[in-house]
């Protein structure tokens, strides 16, 4: 049974799940994905947008409009399963991947998380699927801020320009 962390840490939700119970995950890299959907109008054409880098920093990017229509939660289960994908076809066994999503957060780090609409269960299987041919996933809640760049690159799919980056006030305290 895979091991599952949980700990908050200031605007982050973090949840590990281990894949193997035994062995040295420290000699492992860790690769880094950020990723997002969005559909243009919503319900709409859908894109998806992601950012991998090695543990050595290369970066890879995807940004790719996709074929039929969807909502915006069809959308970012997509861009998981395009990431997951592209993680494990450049070799990943470890990956830490940020989303904006608390869907795709929760789906996937909760092993009897509930089912959701048969459109959007497809994608979460296929996601878990691909992520058991990891030997460990974080999954890492950002906010919208934080996941700029993946934002961009969906919307960059859509024809669409990046959309001004709103940061909490400086004045707002931290948590922490």
């Amino acid at each position: 049974m895979p091991a599952r962390q949980e700990e908050p840490s200031g605007s982050f939700f973090v949840a590990t799940v281990d894949r193997l119970e035994h062995g040295a995950h420290g000699d492992e890299p860790t690769w880094v994905a950020h990723c997002d959907g969005g559909a243009w109008p919503n319900p709409g054409t859908m894109a998806v947008g992601a950012v991998l880098t090695s543990p050595h920093g290369e970066v890879h990017h995807l940004s790719q409009r996709l074929s039929g229509s969807g909502c915006n939660n069809e959308a970012e289960w997509r861009a998981t399963v395009a990431v997951l994908g592209f993680a494990l076809g450049h070799g990943a066994q470890r990956l830490r991947l940020h989303t904006d999503s608390t869907q795709v957060r929760d789906q996937l780090s909760q092993p009897h998380a509930p089912n959701l609409p048969p459109s959007l269960q497809t994608w979460v299987d296929e996601a878990r699927a691909l992520a058991a041919g990891l030997t460990r996933l974080t999954v890492l809640w950002v906010p919208r801020h934080r996941n700029a760049q993946a934002d961009a690159l969906a919307r960059q799919a859509l024809g669409l320009p990046p959309k001004a980056v709103q940061t909490p006030h400086p004045k707002t305290r931290r948590r922490g």
